[in-house]
């Protein structure tokens, strides 16, 4: 007997963005193995069904519905070729311009004839996946960034001035991008070689933008692994160049404030914050000129960077502050970039401060906003960083019922990692 496609599977993984591939990496199995499952050539096993749910975003008597839906009318090997499509798309990001299309797979076969309609095309590859991990998260598209990599590393092999220095600088953007997503999925070491990679390109091809930007990262890669000294060097180092857009001085100035913050030193920290928030108003009055790099450098970043910096004083008499700071940030954030892994890391800082503040219910609050997003990314960032807030909550409300209730959610959350 012919097995039936499961349409409802399908249907369910495509609602939330994800292809058979992101589907199987978010789950540590096989690509093939979801393809079973589609296919209906094998079931989920009980074990991971739990997890499938969670990802899909349903419940797990929903997901035993799904299982069911089935389409006999169609071969399963149809399911594949649509999800090599949608692989194309999402994963390696292939441009959707026909002859942007064209042009970069030209240039693959043929690295000596790229020209900058090309780097164009395989620049716009890039910012459209920055895009796409505000809806689905750093773990999914990292490995169609080193793919996008690979690819500009050959060409920047055999190109020629004066294109040489645009590849150049597309590759180092690359490394950048890498390093940031390899800090938001938990690897330190290899982000650190990736941006060490992008400064070094951005020095080469005398792009202050790139330097600075890597600079900037490598400083907050030095506030993930609590180096107070790391993240201040690191934001003076990535403002020395004049040349710099306005807006990467302001993200600059709030890390060094953010470091100053972390060695208690209130003095500088205001100093530092009225230097950011001058740069930060001349920025956004220049938004239109801002690097692709730099989209999210808008008014409601910045607040909430200036939030931030008040959270990490970790000071009760500047708590409130603190989250009030970041809500505002949030609110004025775009629709599209409020919601991503990265926005939603600042509703943990609010139900943070929230919790130094002794606001049970707004600290609950913005830490339940959170886990809806960690369990739609599946981002181990998130989830670690949700995980400390709530066992801070709990120290701190032991006996509080909603507050065991979400150490509960947060609990099963971390163990189905």
């Amino acid at each position: 007997m012919r097995a039936r496609k499961r349409v409802g599977l399908v249907r369910a993984r495509r609602a939330v963005g994800l292809t058979q591939e992101e589907a199987a990496y978010r789950l540590d199995v096989d690509r093939t193995t979801i393809g079973r499952w589609e296919s209906g050539e094998s079931e989920p096993l009980p074990w991971i069904r739990p997890k499938l749910a969670n990802l899909l975003g349903v419940t797990l008597a929903r997901l035993e519905q799904l299982l069911l839906e089935v389409d006999t009318q169609t071969d399963p090997s149809a399911a594949e070729g649509g999800d090599r499509r949608d692989l194309d798309e999402h994963r390696h990001a292939v441009p959707a311009n026909p002859e942007d299309q064209e042009r970069v797979a030209l240039a693959a076969r043929h690295p000596r004839r790229v020209d900058a309609a090309t780097v164009g095309a395989l620049a716009d590859v890039l910012a459209a996946t920055r895009r796409v991990e505000d809806r689905i998260g750093s773990a999914a598209v990292l490995p169609g960034v080193g793919t996008n990599l690979a690819l500009v590393h050959s060409l920047l092999a055999d190109a020629r001035h004066p294109i040489r220095d645009q590849v150049g600088s597309l590759a180092g953007e690359l490394h950048q991008y890498q390093g940031w997503l390899l800090t938001q999925t938990g690897c330190p070491e290899q982000a650190q070689a990736e941006l060490d990679a992008a400064l070094a390109l951005g020095v080469e091809f005398d792009d202050p933008d790139l330097a600075s930007h890597a600079l900037f990262l490598k400083s907050h890669l030095a506030w993930i692994l609590d180096d107070p000294q790391g993240v201040i060097a690191l934001s003076r180092a990535a403002s020395r160049d004049p040349r710099v857009f306005v807006a990467q001085h302001a993200e600059n100035a709030y890390y060094e404030a953010r470091g100053w913050a972390m060695l208690g030193e209130l003095t500088e920290v205001h100093r530092d914050l009225r230097r950011a928030d001058e740069f930060a108003e001349r920025a956004v009055a220049r938004q239109a000129e801002a690097p692709p790099s730099l989209y999210w450098c808008g008014s409601g970043y910045f607040t909430l960077e200036r939030g931030s910096a008040w959270h990490t004083l970790k000071d009760a008499r500047f708590a409130e502050r603190a989250a009030t700071e970041i809500i505002n940030g949030l609110r004025e954030m775009p629709e599209a970039e409020r919601d991503s892994e990265w926005a939603t890391i600042y509703h943990v800082r609010a139900a943070e401060a929230f919790t130094t503040a002794g606001q049970a219910e707004r600290a609950v609050a913005h830490a339940r906003q959170a886990l809806v997003v960690c369990r739609a990314t599946c981002s181990t960032r998130l989830a670690r960083a949700l995980q400390r807030a709530q066992t801070q909550m709990r120290n701190t409300w032991p006996t509080h019922a909603p507050i065991r209730e979400l150490a509960d959610d947060v609990r099963l959350l971390t163990g189905a990692r």
